[in-house]
């Protein structure tokens, strides 16, 4: 199969429509304006810079509109962009560059210093954006917006692209070991986009306000390149913010918010802020969420505001759209995710392989052309992962008589107590329907008597009171008793990756260090 410049056609077809707004720049794209800056960022790296085609090129930058310029600006002049993770440091953005061998560093601002330390450890040019403020930067750096205007300007159609060639690398968080490079297929980007049209019915007529970060597959493709797809439009958020993120969406705001994506945590931090109870979502027709499981007097908390959160699942991997479940199963049946949509094929399987029966959980399998070709330079790992053309994802899963699938929770996560399993997402539901508790995250710690006992870490709301025997007592009432935590340690803040998952290798770590 090959893939088309969608792109040019959108900006042919609707060419004074406006494809991105940056919302902290102040910036209204059209699709004319945003084919033509593309289209001057590849005459850059194939011109001015001389890279060869498959050039890898990293960004290390926040949310903007030329982000996604780069993104496709890369896609016309066949070449690789590299998302870099902005929050890490160089001790560990230095081996992501030295596994992907980028030619160039494009450094937004903010990080000069640390594109000046990457530099002197690494053969890469740097290319630097100055957010409209003059900076001091190295000798020999270019500057993003000079490059740009002394481009020609001429639009360039990108030739079709086979749907196997890569178009750019996500690396996971690393919690679990070295990072990977996820590779990212034009094919999976276009097969994501039409699983995410098909299961949330996008169109042009889409406004989408995205407040998940670039560099991690939600930021990119939930939904922000399907509408980009589609023809829509979509707001850009340089880092999510509570207070701009209820204002946007709001319907006296007038921007017309169409559809959002968060992970979990955003939809707490959110419900948390004073303004939630007054916010006014009537023009969002849809919100969906995933990452994590999202806890169920989350959703009812938002079901009461009359807004159905549709639980989806994906992973970088997958590219990521596998399940979107719609609104009335949502509603109908709180915590699923519905049946897999679009191309994509699932099976829940035991340890031997074999599929189990509805009800019974075990390992969620997934094969589709949205499925990753394996890892940058990372064969073993691709083979662990992929087997028989069935990526394994190493969520445990269960289908129910309907055949709606359910997220149990990660196998890594979960613990064996007394014999039994004990899935820290069931435990962390109770948990959360304690006022007192604005996060919760169950971990397993090793035990004498038992093997593991449940331990559970809480962040106690703002001016809330809060003990471990009320904590306990509390789940004793609602969970078996293995379920029930031994521990409770009450904590600050719960560490999470970028992408807003909880970390905890990190909590097991603090656990075990006291």
């Amino acid at each position: 199969m090959i893939v088309v410049d969608w792109l040019h056609k959108n900006a042919q077809h609707t060419p004074d429509k406006v494809a991105l707004v940056d919302v902290d720049a102040g910036r209204r794209v059209t699709y004319r304006q945003f084919d033509e800056r593309a289209s001057r960022f590849a005459e850059v790296l194939i011109q001015q810079l001389k890279l060869a085609p498959g050039a890898r090129v990293a960004v290390l930058a926040h949310n903007s509109a030329a982000y996604f310029e780069m993104l496709y600006g890369c896609a016309k002049a066949g070449m690789v962009m590299v998302c870099l993770n902005w929050r890490l440091p160089v001790p560990e953005l230095l081996p992501i560059l030295q596994d992907c061998t980028p030619d160039v560093l494009v450094a937004g601002d903010g990080f000069v210093d640390v594109a000046a330390d990457l530099q002197r450890a690494l053969p890469v040019r740097v290319l630097y954006l100055t957010g409209g403020q003059p900076i001091d930067v190295p000798r020999g750096w270019i500057e993003f917006e000079t490059a740009l205007a002394r481009a020609s300007g001429n639009v360039i159609d990108m030739p079709c692209r086979d749907e196997h060639d890569v178009w750019h690398l996500l690396y996971t968080s690393g919690t679990t070991g070295r990072p990977k490079g996820v590779i990212q297929t034009y094919g999976m980007v276009f097969f994501n986009a039409v699983n995410a049209m098909l299961a949330n019915k996008i169109t042009r007529d889409d406004v989408f306000l995205n407040v998940l970060p670039f560099f991690h597959t939600g930021g990119l493709n939930l939904y922000a390149n399907p509408v980009l797809h589609a023809g829509g439009t979509v707001h850009i958020l340089r880092q999510f913010d509570a207070q701009v993120t209820l204002d946007k969406l709001d319907r006296r705001s007038g921007e017309g918010i169409t559809m959002f994506f968060a992970v979990p945590s955003v939809y707490l931090f959110l419900s948390q802020h004073p303004g939630f109870a007054r916010a006014d979502f009537s023009t969002v027709r849809s919100m969906a969420a995933g990452g994590s499981p999202v806890p169920q007097p989350l959703l009812q908390a938002y079901l009461d505001k009359g807004v159905t959160i549709c639980f989806g699942f994906g992973m970088t991997e997958t590219g990521p759209t596998v399940f979107v479940c719609d609104e009335a199963t949502a509603r109908r049946k709180i915590g699923t995710i519905g049946k897999p949509v679009g191309s994509m094929l699932t099976r829940v399987v035991d340890p031997l392989g074999k599929d189990v029966a509805p009800g019974e959980r075990g390992e969620l399998l997934i094969k589709g052309p949205g499925i990753t070709p394996g890892y940058w330079n990372m064969p073993e790992a691709t083979a662990a992962t992929i087997r028989d053309g069935w990526l394994h994802s190493g969520d445990i899963a269960y289908i129910d008589s309907d055949g709606d699938y359910y997220i149990v929770d990660r196998a890594k996560d979960m613990f064996i107590s007394g014999g039994e399993n004990v899935y820290p997402a069931e435990v962390e539901n109770v948990l959360f329907q304690l006022p007192a508790i604005a996060e919760a995250a169950v971990i397993g710690a090793p035990d004498t008597r038992w093997g593991e006992v449940g331990v559970a870490m809480v962040v106690v709301r703002a001016g809330a009171a809060l003990d471990a025997d009320s904590v306990i007592t509390h789940c004793k009432a609602q969970l078996a008793g293995y379920k029930v935590p031994h521990h409770v340690r009450f904590i600050d803040a719960l560490p999470r990756t970028p992408s807003g998952k909880v970390e905890k290798h990190k909590l097991r770590a603090q656990f075990a260090a006291h």
